[in-house]
């Protein structure tokens, strides 16, 4: 399999310096037309406005769901050859109970991840037949799987099977039916000569 990496992850970054302000620009994602479920085709966010509450030197944070990085890790994922994401800075403005001066705070950038997001194997729902509009899952709610979405420990984890015959070479993905973003060992082996605390990371296999 050409395009498959050695090894795939699922991420979870649990670094946090603040929220995105209504500023921030959400893209409309189109949707399947026979089970209506919204399909990952575009970027998340057009615009990244950080709202920022503290700050301790990290080189990465996370804020609804999306991925940021400084721009001195940014450099050295593009220095690497990393592939799968669009580039966006990120506006810092201070949280208005903050007191922090947001000048001394390091650029960022928005690792915007593009399409088309990896099909897996649903591990944070029950399984309920295949949409004939997007061939993808249909998926029903079960509450004690639904923690499962987006991880917050690496005790006793389910690996995620990932379907190696829609990969197509990028090292930073989202999945077709998981909340954690995927990424693989070459992304790793960058950030781990950073700043990047409170990572759930969990491998994940390809089927």
């Amino acid at each position: 399999m050409e395009n498959q990496p050695q090894k795939i992850y699922t991420l979870n970054c649990r670094s946090w310096m603040g929220s995105l302000s209504r500023k921030s620009s959400k893209v409309q994602q189109p949707k399947c037309e026979k089970c209506n479920r919204e399909l990952k085709g575009e970027i998340e966010y057009s615009k990244v406005e950080l709202e920022v509450d503290r700050y301790n030197g990290e080189d990465w944070a996370s804020a609804s769901g999306i991925l940021m990085v400084s721009h001195k890790l940014y450099e050295a994922l593009m220095q690497a050859g990393i592939k799968g994401f669009a580039p966006l800075k990120v506006k810092k403005v201070p949280y208005k109970y903050a007191d922090i001066d947001v000048k001394t705070i390091p650029d960022f950038v928005y690792l915007a991840i593009l399409a088309p997001a990896i099909k897996n194997i649903p591990i944070a729902c029950d399984y309920n037949g295949i949409c004939e509009g997007c061939n993808l899952t249909l998926n029903e709610y079960n509450e004690e799987k639904s923690k499962l979405i987006i991880r917050k420990t690496t005790e006793n984890p389910i690996p995620l099977q990932v379907f190696s015959d829609t990969y197509e070479g990028a090292d930073i993905f989202d999945f077709t039916d998981h909340g954690e973003i995927g990424v693989t060992q070459k992304f790793l082996d960058v950030i781990n000569n950073f700043n990047c605390p409170e990572a759930i990371i969990i491998p994940a296999e390809w089927i």
